[in-house]
């Protein structure tokens, strides 16, 4: 572990592969709040986001045998996450409201109404095309990460 970029990548998800108790556990605190944000931003809803996020890391971990590598891990994770959202969405399971009770950071979003007004937003978009501006604006994946 330690090394960034693929070779980082690779290697941590092999010391995943082979149950490696710190590389599961990096790999869940680099990846976990990240997904619950991109689930929230998805969903609207914090019980589904956070449901989601554990099946999404929970899939992830799994499958991470078939990470070869050819894209970032995180990107990686983040399509195996819009899968699971996808698969959920398809048994047109009922999206929560927009809860007033969501506190935004003002770092990521400024101030609380501008939050709202763009999870609303987002809530209202064909999840194909939100994926996108979620995984940049709320995620920072560079465009190349989300192509």
């Amino acid at each position: 572990m330690g090394k960034e970029g693929v070779d980082g990548d690779l290697e941590l998800a092999r010391g995943v592969a082979r149950n490696d108790p710190a590389c599961v556990a990096a790999f869940f605190h680099a990846y976990r709040a990240g997904l619950y944000q991109y689930m929230l931003c998805l969903t609207n809803n914090r019980e589904d986001a956070e449901d989601l996020t554990q099946d999404s890391i929970l899939k992830a971990r799994a499958h991470i045998r078939s990470y070869r590598g050819e894209s970032g891990l995180k990107t990686w994770v983040h399509r195996v996450a819009f899968h699971t959202f996808t698969h959920w969405n398809r048994k047109n399971r009922p999206r929560g409201a927009l809860s007033p009770h969501l506190s935004a950071d003002p770092g990521a979003f400024g101030q609380i109404d501008a939050a709202q007004a763009l999870l609303s937003a987002l809530s209202q978009m064909n999840p194909i095309f939100a994926q996108p501006l979620i995984l940049q604006e709320i995620n920072s994946l560079s465009v190349d990460e989300i192509a």
